[in-house]
């Protein structure tokens, strides 16, 4: 039997030189009273600064965080030239959006949100960096980076983990099922070393998707029909589970899961989101958060012109309608020699990425 219980961990990717850039150098910077108007300048401050003392001591939850910090910013001087212009840029537009907010209302210091949580903060809050105010209230800050018209995801999760946190998670043996006769048996081989029973245990996986490697090599086109019908599938099944929700359901999960900018006063740490372009940065509306607690009405459906995007439609208590944009897809490559666990497509079962994009 399956054990998909083995496949709903949802692994934190390590996105160092990404996000922590954007998140940590903006703390540092305002802690320290910087204010950064060239990156190789900022670069260069950063890599001065001693992160166990003083007021970039406060920047960090933990010792083992501050470590972390060092390698973040050690390695701005190895990375592409474009890729950390992009990512110093940012980090210049929320320093500054920092200095903005601090204007409106007094901060004490800003603490990164790498690892573990800072004090009084929930485990699971959706926060990168969180605001301490002078008067000790708090918030905590989702940042984002793209271009003005860009849509970043809102919500990173993946399939098998929505499906359990949904409790819809004995419905994932029919996804497995299906996906089994449709796809993983059509991969050449496959049924040498694994059948419909086993082909997701530990070390037979591994088998198949080593198989599923081959057939991608020698028959590209082929292999990728499989995975267009294996994002279909998984819409199919998640569409179905999502409209099998009541709609309490669907609202608990939402508010729980959904990263939403509950800043109403029942809320201990509010949730702001904030996307950087260039050098600047600003705070960006949620609308979802505005509808999600009058809510009469959802239904999830497939957006047939398109390979991987789904919509779960909304309407509230005023007749106001909106769709939420979803999508299903892989967030990894395929070629020789990746190992197993690092193949995307195919090569990621259960766990195919799900995320949300916003309301249209």
């Amino acid at each position: 039997m399956l054990k998909f219980r083995d496949y709903l961990v949802e692994v934190r990717v390590d996105t160092t030189q990404n996000a922590s850039i954007t998140e940590l150098f903006p703390a540092l910077a305002f802690n320290n009273g910087y204010k950064p108007t060239d990156i190789n300048k900022f670069a260069d401050w950063a890599r001065e600064l001693d992160l166990s003392s003083g007021k970039s001591k406060s920047t960090f939850v933990t010792n083992s965080n501050a470590e972390a910090g060092k390698k973040v910013i050690t390695t701005t001087s190895q990375m592409k030239p474009k890729f950390f212009k992009d990512k110093m840029e940012n980090a210049i537009g929320i320093t500054k959006w920092l200095y903005q907010l601090n204007k409106k209302k007094k901060i004490k210091n800003v603490v990164w949100g790498y690892r573990e949580k800072p004090k009084g903060i929930p485990g699971n809050h959706a926060g990168d960096i969180f605001v301490y105010f002078a008067d000790k209230s708090k918030l905590g800050v989702s940042l984002k980076a793209g271009t003005k018209k860009s849509k970043e995801p809102l919500l990173n999760t993946y399939v098998g983990t929505t499906f359990n946190k949904i409790g819809q998670e004995k419905k994932l043996g029919a996804l497995a099922n299906e996906m089994w006769s449709k796809l993983y048996s059509k991969i050449p081989g496959v049924t040498d070393v694994a059948n419909k029973n086993n082909y997701m245990n530990k070390g037979i996986k591994n088998e198949v998707t080593n198989k599923y490697v081959e057939y991608f090599v020698k028959n590209e086109k082929a292999a990728n029909v499989l995975y267009t019908e294996m994002l279909n599938i998984n819409r199919v099944h998640m569409t179905k589970a999502i409209n099998s929700l009541s709609l309490d359901e669907f609202k608990t999960w939402v508010i729980d899961n959904f990263n939403l900018q509950l800043t109403s006063t029942n809320v201990d740490v509010p949730l702001i989101l904030v996307k950087a372009v260039g050098k600047n940065a600003e705070e960006k509306a949620d609308d979802l958060a505005a509808m999600i607690g009058t809510l009469v009405k959802h239904k999830a459906t497939i957006n047939t012109s398109s390979v991987q995007e789904w919509f779960i439609e909304i309407e509230d208590a005023t007749g106001n309608k909106a769709k939420m944009k979803m999508a299903i897809r892989s967030d990894a490559g395929v070629r020789a020699g990746k190992p197993p666990g690092q193949v995307g497509r195919l090569g990621k079962y259960l766990m195919l990425k799900m995320q949300y994009s916003g309301l249209i």
